[in-house]
């Protein structure tokens, strides 16, 4: 997988590894298939059709162009299909026991991958919005966290967004909780400045 070939830290634990939510590609190839569709639909109503209402007889003879142009749009969609499930299976949210990883398909040979730590995590908020988002269960999830550059991570279409939040929000107390556990090490100054 995609995720593997992060390096995690010595004993960092994946706790949960998030897509979008399944209903969102189904939509999407769905669409496209009837999308892919509607050359046949148009040959159908030609076919049903009285000759003169459709096509005059002077464009009788374009058949091999018909059947190219069908073929032609049957391969955008194809296409347009395999884009779709690229960003489906390629944007994750990796949930460790100490980061937030986003990895973000931004075309077919683009990625932009963004990490940040837990305890540096400031807001967590989720969205949920219409009717199907909330009988099945998705929506949006926004992390804000204390840094300058790419500050906020967002992701739409997650499953149980709540589930998520309350999972990223134990996450970061733990993390807390064992780095104030931790025994300090100070660091020793001598008179002149240099750290000992």
């Amino acid at each position: 997988m995609l995720f593997d070939q992060i390096q995690l830290e010595g004993d960092e634990k994946v706790l949960k590894v998030v897509r979008k939510h399944w209903f969102i590609p189904f939509m999407e190839f769905l669409a496209t298939g009837l999308v892919a569709l509607l050359p046949f639909v148009l040959l159908a109503i030609y076919a049903v059709l009285p000759e003169s209402e459709v096509l005059p007889s002077s464009l009788r003879g374009y058949y091999a162009y018909i059947v190219f142009g069908t073929c032609l749009w049957l391969v955008i969609c194809a296409m347009g299909a395999i884009m779709f499930w690229t960003h489906y299976y390629l944007d994750l949210w990796v949930i460790t026991d100490r980061r937030l990883i986003v990895i973000k398909q931004l075309g077919f040979f683009s990625r932009k991958t963004s990490n940040f730590r837990l305890e540096r995590l400031q807001d967590i908020k989720v969205r949920v919005d219409g009717i199907l988002a909330t009988f099945l269960n998705f929506g949006t999830l926004r992390a804000q966290t204390a840094s300058a550059s790419d500050s906020v991570f967002q992701m739409t279409s997650l499953p149980d967004p709540r589930g998520l939040q309350a999972l990223m929000q134990q996450a970061m107390d733990n993390r807390i909780r064992n780095l104030q556990s931790q025994p300090a090490n100070p660091a020793t100054f001598s008179p002149d400045g240099v750290v000992g």
